[in-house]
C-alpha cells in the first residue's frame, strides 16, 4: 500500500516537472522569439520614431539654457568692451581733429607774426632814418651855438660886461645842450638795438617757416615746441585710431560669431518644442523619408501587435539631436517633428510605427 502511494507520488512529481519544464521551455521560446523578433524589426524596419516629452527641466533643455546664457553674457561683454573702444575712437578722432586744426593756424599765425615784424622793421628803420637825420642836424646845431656862445661868454666876461652869475647860467645851458646831445645818442642806440632785434625775430620767423635750423631765436624754438607737441599727438592720436579700427573690427566679427552660435543654440529642436508647447518625436536619418508631413502614426500593445492609429506626423524641425536606440545600447542621430496625437497619453509611448502597423495587425 504504500509502496504503491510512493510510486503516484513519484509518478505526479514527474508528470510535474514535465509540465512544469515544458512551461518553462514555452517561456524561454517565446522570449527567445520575441527578443529576435524585435531585434529583426529594428534590424530591417525604416518605419518608427520614438515619441519624446519634452520638460523644462531636461538635462538637454538645462544645458542648452546654460549654454544660452553663458554664450549670450560672453556676447554682452563684447559689446560692452566695443563700446568702450568706440568711445576711445570718438576721443581720438576729437583729439587728432583739434591738433590737425592747432598746427594749421599755428602756420597762420606764424606767417601773421613774420609778417608784423617785417613792418615792425620796416617802420623801425625809416624812423631810424628820420632819427639820425634830425639829431645831425640838432647835434650839428647844438656844437656850432655852444662854440659861439661859450667864446662870446668869456669875452663878455673878460670885458666886465658879463656877471658871474650870468656867465655859470650860460654854461649851463651850454651843459644842457651837450645832455641833450648825448640824449640823442642813447636814442639812436637804442632805435639800433630795437632794429636789430626784430631783425633776429624776422629771421627767427624766416628759418621756421623754411625748415632751416640756423637762425632760430629762443621765443620761435619755444614756439616750435609746441609745434612738435602738437605733430606727436596726431602721430600717436593716428597710430590709436588705426590700432582701435583694427580692434573694432575683429570685435564686430566676434559679435557675429556669437550671434551665429545665439541663433544655432536657438533653433535647438529642445528649445523650440519648449517655446512653442510642441508634441515632438525623434526619428533616426535612415528612418525620415518615411516620415513626411501627414503620415499616420499607430501604436502598438505589445511593440508589434495589436496596432491602432494614435495620430499623424507634422513638420520636421531642424537642427540634429542624438538619442539613444529604443533597444540597443547604440546612439542614434537624427532629427525631431511634430506628432499631432489624438491623445496626449500616447506620448509615453516607446514607440510609434509610421504608415501602417508592422504586421498588418
Amino acid at each position: 500500500m504504500n509502496q504503491r502511494i510512493a510510486n503516484k507520488v513519484n509518478t505526479l512529481a514527474v508528470n510535474l516537472y514535465k509540465v512544469l519544464g515544458t512551461v518553462l521551455l514555452t517561456i524561454i521560446l517565446v522570449g527567445l522569439v520575441s527578443y529576435l523578433g524585435v531585434q529583426g524589426f529594428f534590424f530591417v524596419s525604416r518605419g518608427w520614431l520614438t515619441p519624446t516629452v519634452v520638460s523644462p527641466t531636461d538635462p538637454e533643455i538645462l544645458q542648452l539654457n546654460a549654454q544660452l546664457a553663458q554664450q549670450a553674457a560672453a556676447r554682452d561683454k563684447v559689446l560692452a568692451d566695443k563700446r568702450e573702444l568706440e568711445a576711445r575712437l570718438e576721443q581720438a578722432e576729437r583729439l587728432l581733429g583739434a591738433e590737425k586744426d592747432f598746427q594749421q593756424r599755428f602756420q597762420v599765425a606764424l606767417g601773421s607774426e613774420r609778417a608784423a615784424r617785417a613792418k615792425s622793421l620796416r617802420r623801425l628803420a625809416a624812423l631810424r632814418q628820420e632819427y639820425l637825420q634830425a639829431a645831425g642836424e640838432i647835434t650839428e646845431s647844438n656844437r656850432a651855438y655852444a662854440g659861439m656862445a661859450r667864446t662870446r661868454t668869456e669875452a663878455l666876461y673878460e670885458a666886465r660886461l658879463l656877471e658871474r652869475e650870468e656867465r655859470l647860467t650860460e654854461n649851463h645851458q651850454l651843459a644842457q645842450m651837450a645832455q641833450s646831445n648825448l640824449s640823442l645818442a642813447e636814442g639812436e642806440a637804442e632805435l639800433q638795438t630795437k632794429l636789430e632785434a626784430v631783425k633776429r625775430e624776422l629771421g627767427g620767423f624766416d628759418a621756421s617757416l623754411a625748415g632751416k635750423s640756423e637762425g632760430l631765436t629762443t621765443e620761435v624754438l619755444l614756439l616750435e615746441r609746441e609745434y612738435t607737441r602738437s605733430v606727436l599727438e596726431v602721430t600717436r592720436a593716428e597710430s590709436e585710431r588705426k590700432h582701435l579700427k583694427e580692434s573694432l573690427r575683429s570685435m564686430d566679427g566676434a559679435v557675429a560669431r556669437y550671434d551665429a552660435l545665439l541663433a544655432s543654440i536657438r533653433s535647438s529642436p529642445w528649445l523650440k518644442a519648449i517655446e512653442r508647447g510642441l508634441t515632438v518625436a525623434f526619428v533616426p536619418y535612415e528612418n525620415l523619408e518615411n516620415a513626411r508631413q501627414g503620415t499616420p502614426l499607430y501604436r502598438c500593445a505589445l511593440r508589434l501587435l495589436w496596432c491602432q492609429e494614435v495620430g499623424v506626423v507634422g513638420q520636421t524641425l531642424t537642427g540634429e539631436v542624438t538619442v539613444k536606440h529604443p533597444v540597443r545600447q547604440t546612439m542614434l542621430r537624427g532629427v525631431m517633428v511634430e506628432v499631432e496625437l489624438q491623445d496626449e497619453r500616447w506620448s509615453h509611448e516607446e514607440l510609434l510605427h509610421l504608415g501602417r502597423a508592422p504586421l498588418l495587425l
